[in-house]
């Protein structure tokens, strides 16, 4: 009982800031242009600092790069099972299919695994993410180009991963990590900017969640479909987690049990939040369904992360 008491208290300041963020949406505290400026902060500044300093304090190993390969071939085959359900079920809704691939880490699993297992473990879960970051910059989006009936050139997706704050912050973590010791040198205005990025980095988690609590809005109206597909989603990649977690986390690789929890923690996310972003804006139904998709995925998340963290 103590230890999931002790849990819950890392989990719960999660919550609450999620629900604060609703609660300025509800009460007009602050409006959907102050929310967007935070969303800019967090893309832009905060994240790629909580990145910079994971990458640039960490040491790469050979061995990293088939859990890489192993992320990024579940986000196809996700695609692939995604395809295959819109036709059982009937989905008339052509974007379904992307539903199913990839995960929110950068606005919601960050955060969630910030909260409970501390900066000193995120580059676990940041290693965790390259797989399924790449294929969502030129598997994902490629794809929702193409529905559009538009197709994004090899140079243009090269271009939009390459400038992503993301992605720049971790090929300069990675290179600090490769040419010197971040931690060990002495010149008083490095370790005032690494002191400046700690800072920043700390916004992260209270940021993300107020975003999300403001955003979260769920259509009840016809409810069914969108958690049916969040619920077939969740179960097929903890699935899928559990099959990678034994044979290479585990048997393979032998790496600590952080890891496995990390690879559950972004199986469990929701589906990318930039999927709405690139759908045609004449597909008001489709968007809608899509929308409460993903907020219905919200709640599932954060329910089946505490379950995880407890059993855990």
């Amino acid at each position: 009982m103590t230890g999931t008491l002790e849990v819950l208290s890392k989990v719960l300041p999660v919550i609450f800031l999620i629900v604060l963020g609703a609660l300025f949406r509800k009460t007009g505290f602050i409006k959907q242009d102050v929310v967007s400026g935070l969303k800019k902060i967090v893309v832009n500044v905060s994240l790629p600092a909580v990145l910079f300093l994971t990458f640039a304090e960490t040491t790469f190993e050979s061995r990293y790069l088939l859990i890489f390969l192993s992320v990024f071939l579940v986000c196809g085959v996700m695609l692939f099972i995604g395809t295959g359900l819109k036709r059982l079920l009937n989905q008339s809704n052509k974007y379904y299919p992307a539903l199913f691939s990839g995960f929110e880490t950068g606005m919601m699993g960050y955060s969630l695994f910030l909260a409970v297992y501390g900066a000193e473990n995120i580059f676990k879960l940041a290693l965790i993410d390259l797989g399924q970051v790449v294929f969502v910059f030129f598997v994902l989006v490629s794809y929702l180009q193409k529905l559009n009936g538009r197709s994004a050139s090899a140079r243009e997706l090269i271009v939009s991963f390459v400038k992503s704050p993301v992605i720049l912050s971790i090929i300069l973590g990675v290179l600090a990590s490769l040419l010197v010791n971040v931690s060990s040198i002495s010149s008083p205005v490095i370790h005032s900017v690494m002191e400046t990025l700690s800072l920043l980095s700390a916004l992260t988690m209270p940021l993300i969640c107020i975003v999300i609590g403001y955003e979260l809005k769920i259509n009840f109206k016809g409810i069914g479909k969108p958690f049916l597909t969040a619920l077939i989603r969740i179960l097929l990649l903890l699935g899928m987690a559990f099959i990678i977690n034994t044979i290479i986390i585990e048997k393979l690789l032998d790496l600590d049990h952080t890891f496995k929890t990390a690879l559950y923690t972004m199986f469990l996310l929701p589906p990318p939040f930039v999927i709405p972003i690139f759908m045609d804006e004449r597909q008001e139904q489709s968007k809608q369904f899509v929308l409460n998709t993903i907020s219905v995925s919200i709640i599932l998340s954060l329910i089946a992360y505490i379950i995880l963290i407890i059993v855990v």
